[in-house]
């Protein structure tokens, strides 16, 4: 039976449009309220007009680039305080171009041993077909994409999850598996991010899980 053994992982979410690294300093989110004193860390800041990139505490690393805002918790715990924080950086700039937003999950999960491991790379791909011009044929690497449309028949999220084998010290049989829910806005403004965080954050976060378990649960059944 395969069975997902969960070591480490990450939640996060990407804004893409216009963004000044500079204003995105520690001190400045002390400032407008959105953290706390005791997050603001001393060591370990970059800013400058290329890229801010910094913790926040000991529960989330931010990194900003002149296209690209990303917020990223290792702990489910935080999603909601990552998200309040997301929130009030918005408000904070309203004015701010948003053109794609991303809310994102990955973890490194060990499959157990060698024979889980095959098979797990044997049901989601038909190794069989190459067995006549290859010795052992091994599936390394896999996307999956899917398109969510609205009643109207317009794009509502663009979901891509990949698979891959990882390579772990002293964890041999582990794959990387990430989800990427992306989300394109009609309008590029702050709203758009806004109103798409506050309604998918959570159910997106918790589909990686679905996702997960439908697809084992699947691979056990049919042996």
């Amino acid at each position: 039976m395969i069975t997902l053994n969960y070591i480490s992982g990450f939640y996060s979410v990407v804004l893409l449009g216009s963004f000044n690294p500079l204003i995105f300093h520690p001190l400045w989110l002390l400032k407008k309220g959105l953290i706390p004193e005791s997050d603001v860390v001393d060591k370990k800041i970059v800013i400058n007009s290329q890229v801010s990139q910094y913790p926040i505490g000991d529960w989330m690393q931010m990194t900003v680039t002149p296209e690209r805002c990303e917020f990223k918790i290792q702990k489910p715990e935080r999603i909601v305080v990552m998200k309040d924080l997301i929130m009030g950086t918005l408000n904070a700039l309203p004015e701010t171009p948003i053109i794609a937003m991303g809310i994102n999950r990955g973890n490194i999960i060990n499959l157990g041993d060698a024979d889980s491991y095959y098979k797990f790379g044997l049901k989601l791909a038909i190794l069989n077909i190459w067995n006549d011009c290859l010795h052992d044929p091994r599936l390394r690497d896999i996307i999956i994409e899917d398109v969510e449309n609205t009643g109207e028949g317009e794009e509502k999220v663009r979901r891509r999850i990949q698979i891959k084998s990882a390579e772990v010290k002293d964890q041999p049989f582990c794959i990387d598996v990430n989800l990427n829910n992306h989300y394109t806005a009609k309008v590029q403004d702050v709203a758009f991010a806004i109103k798409n965080l506050d309604t998918y954050l959570m159910s997106d976060m918790e589909r990686y899980d679905k996702i997960l378990n439908s697809i084992t649960d699947k691979m056990n059944c049919d042996e």
